[in-house]
């Protein structure tokens, strides 16, 4: 008995290594993520709200589905409504075969809920299942709260270890970065839009602080 768990527990491993590529395995580290990260590695940015929260199975892959009402991607050319998958269903499932399939959405990743108004950082898609997920896990996705924006760590470490180069900034912005836990939504959606039109990051005009 213990010898087949032990071969169970290897192959539930290397089902999950194959199904969340290496993106989301780099990722599950849970290393701190500042902003700079969050949009180096991300395919997509938007902002909207959460239309719809389902889940199911795909060639025996659990996933759950989130559509999104796309209020502006900042990055990607989407408009209307998107979809994608993250790995892991939303409760434990009853099979056809009377088992239970309890491969739900890991512990630490991002939980969406219908109506939420999101700003969402997004890794590109893994290359085996097509399966995604934000920036940092729950670090790249933020709910818009009266106004302001949240994560499960309250922001922590968004600001931290970021450089800017002299004179980008307004007064508005400059403060922004002073910012803690309490950060206004729309000066943040308009930092990173500007940040992500005038290519900040790539250009090394926005980037780690040399230690």
């Amino acid at each position: 008995m213990k010898i087949r768990a032990k071969i169970s527990i290897i192959s539930l491993l290397s089902i999950c290594i194959t199904i969340l590529g290496t993106t989301a395995i780099n990722s599950a580290s849970l290393k701190q993520r500042n902003l700079v990260d969050l949009i180096s590695l991300s395919e997509i940015i938007l902002v909207g709200n959460i239309a719809s929260v389902s889940d199911g199975l795909d060639n025996n892959v659990p996933y759950t589905e989130i559509t999104v009402n796309v209020r502006e991607a900042i990055r990607g050319d989407l408009e209307g409504t998107y979809t994608f998958r993250q790995f892991g269903l939303l409760k434990p499932r009853a099979m056809d075969n009377g088992r239970i399939n309890a491969m739900v959405t890991p512990e630490g990743w991002p939980t969406y809920a219908e109506g939420e108004e999101v700003i969402l950082f997004l890794y590109k898609p893994a290359s085996v299942t097509g399966l995604r997920t934000t920036v940092g896990l729950f670090q790249g996705k933020f709910s818009i709260i009266e106004g302001k924006i949240h994560n499960r760590i309250d922001n922590r470490g968004l600001f931290t270890g970021l450089k800017v180069q002299k004179g980008l900034l307004t007064q508005a912005e400059a403060k922004l970065l002073q910012s803690n836990s309490t950060i206004d939504a729309e000066t943040f959606i308009s930092f990173v839009r500007k940040a992500v039109q005038l290519r900040w990051v790539e250009e090394r005009r926005m980037q780690h602080e040399e230690k």
